[in-house]
């Protein structure tokens, strides 16, 4: 069997099927939630403010290496992506070096207008589309930016260019939850799914739980209630209501949820180059940039791109786990660390392999 075929998992039995990568640590928005995809930097810069190391060629050999451990799926945000001028360069390389993998965008939408069919001409598949309200000061009070009417035309470009797309909004307590509807109306007529989020307490959202985190479990109801035929996705549990006109709302729900941590299947690369293994983790994280940058060939820096992103695959465990009783139900959920299991002797030979496969000598 071919290494690309091998489906790589933790130490839990959760498979490593995905990447998201952050190309940019900068952001021309300034939402008061953002949790910066869990990037140390615990908040946005402002545009030119913090230049990308990474370029279109490291994202090439990140891709060549991730595809080759069966890394199937590539998440590109930020920050936000589209502020990057070579953002199209970087989907273009994503889309060569693993082919025929799924490749995606979440963004702000401010600037998808101009981008959409680039972008889907060099690769793109589906996009993602943060809007928190279509009410044009509230969402300027979420976002700090008055962007709403090319964000929406960012959704339309996208939908006309071939994308598949999801429109993203983040439920807060005494800001937008009233606009539920609303939102499932507007994507059911674009042509998009909605994508219903819980705050998390990651970055700015940290100070934000006890004030402004809603439940999606009162929209749930109400979805069934309408009803909807659920179904779930393999990514995180995320369960998904079709209603009987068409619409379609998935739900995210990752606080405190052992059951969506049950389900993940990614790694995420941030903006300095480094992988970790969760959006909540706080660890020392495994730096793949310079182990790229000092190979002395393309070939050697993708031997070193999967020696790290196995390194950082091990890291990998839920973060909110179920305890369980001598019986086997489960019973309250434990957030706690736990230990690192050790690196099993399987790891060891996979990264062998990798290495003989990559040089020629398999």
């Amino acid at each position: 069997m071919e290494l690309r075929e091998t489906l790589i998992s933790d130490a839990y039995g959760r498979p490593l099927e995905s990447l998201r990568v952050l190309v940019t640590a900068e952001c021309n928005y300034r939402c008061f939630f953002c949790h910066l995809e869990g990037d140390p930097l615990g908040a946005p810069a402002r545009p030119g403010s913090k230049p990308p190391l990474m370029t279109p060629e490291d994202y090439s050999i990140v891709a060549e290496a991730a595809w080759i451990i069966g890394i199937r799926g590539f998440k590109v945000t930020g920050g936000e992506p589209l502020i990057r001028r070579d953002i199209v360069d970087i989907i273009r390389a994503l889309a060569s070096s693993a082919p025929d993998s799924d490749i995606s965008m979440t963004t702000n939408g401010m600037l998808l207008e101009a981008l959409a069919s680039r972008l889907a001409g060099a690769g793109l598949r589906r996009v993602n589309v943060s809007i928190h309200s279509l009410r044009r000061e509230r969402y300027k009070f979420i976002t700090g930016v008055d962007g709403l009417d090319r964000a929406v035309r960012g959704v339309r470009a996208a939908v006309d260019s071939g994308l598949k797309v999801k429109v993203n909004a983040l439920l807060l307590r005494g800001v937008n939850e009233d606009e539920v509807f609303d939102l499932i109306e507007f994507s059911r007529g674009v042509g998009a799914t909605l994508q219903l989020i819980e705050l998390i307490p990651v970055g700015m959202g940290a100070k934000l739980l006890k004030t402004h985190r809603f439940s999606l479990s009162f929209v749930e109801e109400k979805l069934r209630e309408m009803g909807a035929v659920v179904e779930v996705r393999s990514l995180h549990n995320r369960p998904v209501y079709r209603l009987p006109n068409g619409a379609v709302v998935e739900i995210v729900k990752p606080y405190s949820n052992p059951v969506f941590c049950s389900g993940c299947n990614r790694l995420r690369l941030d903006s300095s180059g480094k992988l970790s293994p969760c959006i909540n983790w706080r660890g020392e994280r495994v730096d793949l940039l310079s182990r790229i940058r000092s190979a002395r060939s393309r070939e050697e820096a993708v031997v070193e791109a999967v020696k790290a992103l196995l390194e950082a695959n091990w890291l990998r465990r839920p973060f909110y786990l179920y305890n369980v009783h001598h019986d086997g139900v489960p019973s309250a959920i434990n957030s706690s660390r736990i230990d690192i299991p050790r690196k099993s002797d399987s790891l060891r030979v996979l990264q062998l392999i990798s290495e003989r496969k990559l040089s020629g000598k398999g």
